[in-house]
């Protein structure tokens, strides 16, 4: 059991490398089929320097070209070293099941969001949009989740978000909505009321900590997607349980 912990917690690193390259790549409209290269002089990075993990221990973090600093490499590190911790965690908690491979997919695609919205301000409707009719799909074949759940917790997720929204008046943008949305169909209803609830103290919380550290002003915009990811995928994996200790 450890061994395939491990294994599979390594099958995250790569999923880690592309997860970096789309957030990368896809806020600058250019196709993710290109290969990594340097923005500023557009040099192809060597292949071991996709990575970088890699780059980094070997002390290749600048282009061999034009001498530019890789952009972005402490977020890229964390990234691959994140995404390996919660694929073994993923295997440690599901073993090999079909469950497993949904939600080893729905993890990536909302650690994606969660960087290119803190980066950004953005979430890409080439991301979420394709996410979300994975999601459709899946609730008919998830355990544990009716396609009726499924099609519920979506179209109260959109119409709660959307409502928050237009109250916002720019506080949440048409990326949170679909964010919720995508969330609500992963996570069915009752559990999208809690997640969308648990993320907004969350980010409630977290706003009043940086307005006290004097981080960031009144004025500051700070992205809510962040919040919704980190709770959604809460409630994704612990969700049932959390339902049946507090409120069953």
């Amino acid at each position: 059991m450890i061994i395939l912990t491990i294994l599979y917690g390594l099958l995250g690193w790569p999923v880690g490398v592309a997860i970096n390259h789309a957030a990368d790549i896809l806020p600058t409209r250019q196709t993710i089929r290109q290969r990594p290269h340097c923005p500023a002089c557009h040099t192809p990075r060597p292949y071991l320097t996709w990575s970088a993990l890699l780059a980094y221990v070997r002390g290749q973090t600048i282009c061999p070209k034009c001498g530019r600093p890789r952009d972005r490499l402490t977020r890229s590190i964390i990234v691959e070293l994140v995404t390996p911790l919660l694929f073994g965690f993923l295997w440690w908690r599901y073993g090999p099941s079909f469950f497993l491979g949904l939600v080893s997919l729905y993890t990536a695609i909302l650690v994606l969001v969660t960087v290119t919205d803190l980066e950004h301000r953005l979430i890409m409707n080439v991301v979420i949009v394709p996410a979300i009719i994975l999601a459709i799909i899946a609730a008919f074949f998830t355990p544990g989740l009716s396609w009726g759940a499924a099609l519920v917790g979506g179209a109260v997720a959109f119409i709660l978000s959307y409502l928050a929204a237009l109250l916002a008046r720019g506080g949440l943008g048409g990326g949170d909505v679909t964010l919720s949305t995508f969330l609500g169909l992963i996570l069915g209803f009752p559990n999208i009321l809690l997640s969308l609830l648990l993320g907004v103290f969350l980010g409630g919380f977290v706003a009043l900590l940086l307005l006290l550290t004097r981080r960031v002003g009144m004025k500051t915009f700070i992205p809510y997607g962040p919040f919704l990811t980190v709770t959604g995928w809460t409630m994704l994996i612990w969700g049932d349980e959390i339902w049946a200790y507090y409120f069953w």
